[in-house]
């Protein structure tokens, strides 16, 4: 039998700090955001007012260095995921109006280079969370998610970058670009990209999901960079499997929140609504669909700690992340379909938010990178 680990015990009992940000959280996304989901998607991206309320949380400066402006606080991924999760349960895409920044920022605070950090981070301090845009998911479904969909040219001082990534959040906002390419060994590395650079075109597109966050594809056409525009500088090489592992941690903890919202909707209804003299769920075929969602739910958080806590531990996440993520794009699809069956035909209405959270699931097992933990 495996010796009990006293240094490090099985105990899933939020911290007094993480149980208040969580429920700080948890309120703002179920009365700032969740209440104006629809009209942000009606209208494609959130209202400036939001905006504010969004950036007023402080978790950009929370997490960049005092040295640059922020509060320098650390943050351990288990923290990062319950953050993701709750902003989630209010509405996905305006959760990821915080994620993408709060990745981005993550990414230059612990791998960019002392120049790098001075010019960004008191930007993303002072200025628009949406200062320097990410670009890491791939516009070809067929490209290897550790590889790139852009190519990196690398000739001493000189980088050329071709090709494409789509997903883009809130493009049109950024000055700055932090873009993944995969050089002739490769190596997939990220570099800064100004939008006002040759050989860089925006394009808006408009996805099924997630309409309310403003999505462009990044077209680099021979677009030469300098070396020093390289994430770290020079001869810097950032781990790129563990950046896209951490991302998927993070949304997969996005998926969760969804879930978790599609979950307590449909509890209510299907004991409120009734058909034949009685409540629908004393139905066997319901009462069973909804078992499922719950079981699938909860296995997807424990699941998402565990990557978690292993990257916080030090250890090899890989794998977990990997299968979490997969747990997270298939079950997540499944609860928003089987959310959207159990209200019949009002789950194919506007009139409830369930087609809009099956919409939005959709994009879990598509983009890679939009969260981290």
């Amino acid at each position: 039998m495996q010796e009990y680990n006293t240094e490090h015990p099985f105990d899933l009992t939020l911290t007094e700090e993480q149980q208040m940000t969580w429920d700080m959280l948890r309120k703002f996304a179920e009365t700032e955001l969740r209440p104006f989901a629809r009209q942000t998607e009606i209208d494609g991206k959130p209202s400036d007012e939001l905006l504010e309320k969004i950036k007023s949380l402080d978790l950009i400066p929370l997490i960049i260095p005092e040295a640059y402006g922020g509060m320098g606080l650390e943050q351990d991924s288990v923290s990062n995921a319950l953050a993701l999760e709750a902003l989630a349960y209010g509405d996905l895409s305006l959760a990821m109006s915080v994620s993408v920044p709060l990745l981005v920022t993550q990414i230059i605070s612990e791998h960019g280079s002392e120049e790098q950090k001075g010019e960004l981070l008191p930007k993303l301090v002072n200025g628009s969370i949406f200062h320097v845009g990410l670009g890491i998911n791939n516009a070809l479904l067929s490209t290897d998610p550790y590889q790139s969909s852009v190519t990196a040219e690398e000739n001493g001082e000189e980088i050329i970058l071709n090709g494409s990534k789509t997903g883009v959040a809130f493009a049109n906002h950024a000055n700055t670009f932090l873009i993944s390419a995969s050089n002739e060994s490769g190596e997939c590395n990220l570099y800064f990209v100004n939008k006002d650079q040759e050989g860089v075109a925006l394009e808006d597109k408009e996805f099924m999901g997630l309409k309310g966050a403003p999505l462009s594809q990044i077209n680099l056409s021979n677009c030469k960079i300098n070396a020093s525009q390289k994430l770290g500088g020079h001869n810097y090489s950032i781990n790129y499997e563990s950046l896209i592992d951490s991302s998927r941690i993070g949304m997969s903890a996005l998926a969760l929140g969804v879930c978790q919202a599609v979950l307590d909707y449909v509890v209510p209804y299907t004991n409120e609504r009734v058909a034949f003299d009685e409540p629908i769920s004393n139905r066997q075929s319901v009462a069973f669909m909804v078992a499922d969602m719950a079981i699938e739910t909860e296995a997807l958080r424990l699941m998402i700690y565990k990557s978690a806590a292993l990257k916080d531990l030090g250890e090899d996440f890989h794998k977990q992340a990997s299968l979490t993520y997969r747990f997270a794009a298939h079950h997540g699809m499944k609860i928003g379909t089987d959310g959207v069956q159990l209200l019949g035909g009002h789950g194919f209405t506007h009139e409830h938010p369930v087609e809009l959270w099956y919409r939005n699931l959709r994009a879990i097992g598509i983009f890679e990178g939009g969260a981290g933990v």
